[in-house]
C-alpha cells in the first residue's frame, strides 16, 4: 500500500506542477523557457522516482525512453539512464528465490556461486556459477515477490492513465500500450516461457555458427530461476573492445540486421528487447553474435510481417501508395478512417525524408530528429490523424524493437544506419519474389452528372 501511495504521489506532483504552470500562463501568458525547465525538472523527478520504486516502474521508464515520442524530449533523455543503470538487489533477497526453487540449501547444487551479480535488470539479476559437472553457467534469478508488485504497480498505472490521456490528448493507445506492457511483464516473469523461447531461437539459428543462443541447463532450472551456459564476449556497444578483438562494428551491425530479418520475416518469431546489454560479440575478424535474455520473445503476425515488407519496399520505391497499402495490411488504418488524409500526410513525409541527409546515424541533431518524427506533417491535424489510425495488436513489441535497433545499429554503422543495412535484404527479398509491389487502387469513377432540373 505504501509503495502504491508513493507512486501516486510521484505522478500527482508531476500533474500538479503542469497545472500550476497552466494557471500561470493564463495570467502571465506562455513562458517557453519556464516550460522547458519544468520539463527537465519533471523528467529527472520521474527517472529518480522510478529508480527508487524499481520493478515495473523501471520497465515503464525503459519503454517510455524508447516509445515516449508523445512526451517532451527531456523525458526521453532522463529515462534513458534506466536502460543500463539498474542497481542490483542484496544477495539475501535473491536467496529467497533460490530457496523457493532448490530448497533450504540452494547453493549445494553448485560447486561455486558468485554472490555479486554480473548483471541486474528491473525484474531479475544474473550470477556467475560453476555446477558440479564443472560447467561454467549463468544463473538468472527473478526477484522475490516481483509478481505481486507487478499487479499492484499496474493497478496504479491504470488509475493515472485516464489523466495522462486527457492531458496529452491521446486516444486509446495509452491503455492498449499498458495492456501490452502487462502482457510483456507476464512473459518476462515466466521462466518456463523463457526456456521455451530459447529453444525456439536455438532451432531458428541451428545451422549457423555465427549466431549463438545459450543452452539451458535443465536440472538447474526451476520456477523463478533459469540456468544456462555462460557465454563470453564483449558488449555489442563497446566499440573499444570490438576494435581490440579486430572486429569491424559495421560487420556486427550487418549480422544483427540479418538475424532480425530472419526472425521477423522468415521465422515470424523475434527477440523483442534488443538493447545493448542483451548482445555479446566474440571472434577475431568475423564476428559471432550471442543473444541473451529471452523473456521478451514475441510472434509477429502475417499481417504485420507482410505489411512491414510492403512499407520497406514502398520507401525504397518512394511510393506513398505502396506505404499506405502496407500500413493498411498491418492494420493501422482505422475502420472509417480518413484514408486520403493519411495518404496526404504520407506523401508530405516522404518528401521530407527525401531531403534529409544523415551523415552519422549515431549522432542525430535535434532538427533531424524533429524531421524524422513527422511532427511537421501532423502539426495542427494530429487529432484528425489519430482518429484515422488504429494501433494493431502486437505492434507494441515490433515498434519497440525497431526503435531500439535503430539506435543500436546507428552506433555500429554510423554511416549506413539501420536503413542502409536493411536495404540490401529488402532488395534481395524483392528480387526473389518474396515481396511484390502492389498496384494502387483504381481511381473512383466520377459520379454521372445529375439530370437538369425540370
Amino acid at each position: 500500500m505504501l509503495r502504491s501511495l508513493r507512486a501516486l504521489w510521484l505522478f500527482w506532483r508531476v500533474f500538479a506542477s503542469y497545472g500550476l504552470y497552466w494557471l500561470g500562463s493564463k495570467i502571465l501568458g506562455p513562458r517557453p523557457a519556464r516550460l522547458a525547465k519544468l520539463h527537465e525538472k519533471n523528467a529527472l523527478r520521474l527517472a529518480r522516482g522510478f529508480m527508487r520504486l524499481r520493478g515495473v516502474f523501471i520497465k515503464l521508464g525503459q519503454v517510455l525512453s524508447v516509445l515516449g515520442g508523445f512526451l517532451p524530449a527531456a523525458f526521453g533523455r532522463a529515462l534513458e539512464q534506466l536502460q543500463d543503470r539498474v542497481p542490483p538487489r542484496p544477495f539475501r533477497e535473491v536467496m529467497g528465490r533460490l530457496r523457493e526453487a532448490f530448497g533450504d540449501d540452494p547453493l549445494r547444487h553448485f560447486q561455486r556461486f558468485e554472490r555479486t551479480p554480473i548483471a541486474a535488470a528491473s525484474l531479475a539479476q544474473v550470477h556467475e556459477a560453476v555446477d558440479h559437472e564443472g560447467r561454467h553457467v549463468a544463473v538468472k534469478v527473478l526477484y522475490p515477490g516481483i509478481e505481486k508488485l507487478i499487479r499492484r504497480d499496474l493497478a496504479v498505472l491504470r488509475r493515472v492513465a485516464p489523466r495522462v490521456r486527457k492531458i496529452l490528448g491521446l486516444g486509446s493507445q495509452l491503455e492498449r500500450s499498458l495492456e501490452q506492457l502487462s502482457a510483456m511483464l507476464d512473459h518476462e516473469t515466466n521462466y518456463q516461457n523463457e526456456r521455451a523461447n530459447m529453444e525456439k531461437l536455438r532451432a531458428i539459428f541451428a545451422d549457423r555458427d555465427d549466431i549463438v543462443v545459450p543452452e539451458v541447463i535443465d536440472e538447474l532450472t526451476q520456477a523463478g530461476v533459469i540456468t544456462m551456459r555462460f557465454e563470453e564476449g564483449a558488449k555489442i556497444s563497446d566499440l573499444v573492445a570490438l576494435d581490440g578483438r579486430g572486429v569491424d562494428p559495421e560487420a556486427v551491425g550487418r549480422l544483427l540486421v540479418e538475424a532480425y530479418f530472419t526472425m521477423l520475416f522468415e521465422a515470424r518469431l523475434f527477440h523483442a528487447d534488443p538493447h545493448p546489454g542483451n548482445f555479446l560479440v566474440r571472434g577475431d575478424g568475423a564476428p559471432t553474435l550471442v543473444i541473451l535474455d529471452h523473456g521478451a520473445v514475441e510472434r509477429v503476425t502475417d499481417a504485420l510481417a507482410d505489411g512491414m515488407r510492403m512499407v520497406v519496399i514502398g520507401a525504397l520505391m518512394k511510393s506513398d501508395e505502396q506505404i499506405l497499402l502496407g500500413l493498411e495490411r498491418m492494420g493501422f488504418v482505422a475502420e472509417g478512417g480518413d484514408r486520403d488524409l493519411l495518404a496526404r500526410v504520407g506523401r508530405d513525409y516522404l518528401k521530407v525524408l527525401g531531403r534529409v541527409k544523415i551523415d552519422d546515424f549515431s549522432r542525430l541533431d535535434a532538427e533531424t530528429v524533429r524531421k524524422l518524427s513527422g511532427y511537421e506533417q501532423t502539426r495542427g491535424q494530429l487529432r484528425d490523424v489519430m482518429k484515422s489510425v488504429h494501433y494493431p495488436d502486437g505492434f507494441f513489441y515490433v515498434e519497440r524493437t525497431l526503435v531500439l535497433l535503430f539506435g543500436l545499429v546507428g552506433k555500429l554503422a554510423p554511416k549506413a544506419g539501420l536503413p542502409g543495412l536493411v536495404g540490401p535484404h529488402a532488395v534481395k527479398a524483392f528480387m526473389s519474389g518474396m515481396v511484390a509491389p502492389v498496384a494502387p487502387p483504381p481511381p473512383t469513377p466520377a459520379a454521372p452528372p445529375e439530370p437538369p432540373a425540370a
